[in-house]
């Protein structure tokens, strides 16, 4: 008998601290609100509550950490899916 493996992608919920600087926040937060794998929520002065949906949530996770304007990206819950066999 074949395994059959399904790949769901995993939940993470994050705190994303944005810069100080009025310009370099608002152009980060533009670039994360590009970002189809990432569910925003309401900025709390420079911080950020998101949700990301990722198959690679470390890829995911650098890709955010690069992004200008952001200066720390904080891993508050990780949900990995369950694998069928």
């Amino acid at each position: 008998m074949e395994a059959n493996f399904t790949t769901e992608p995993g939940l993470s919920s994050l705190i994303i601290t944005l810069s100080k600087l009025p310009e370099l926040r608002a152009a980060g937060l533009l670039q994360l609100s590009r970002n189809p794998g990432l569910d925003l929520g309401l900025a709390q002065e420079h911080w950020l509550p998101a949700v990301l949906t990722s198959d690679d949530p470390y890829g995911a996770f650098r890709a955010i950490e690069a992004v200008p304007g952001v200066e720390l990206v904080e891993v508050v819950f990780v949900e990995l899916p369950a694998t069928a066999g």
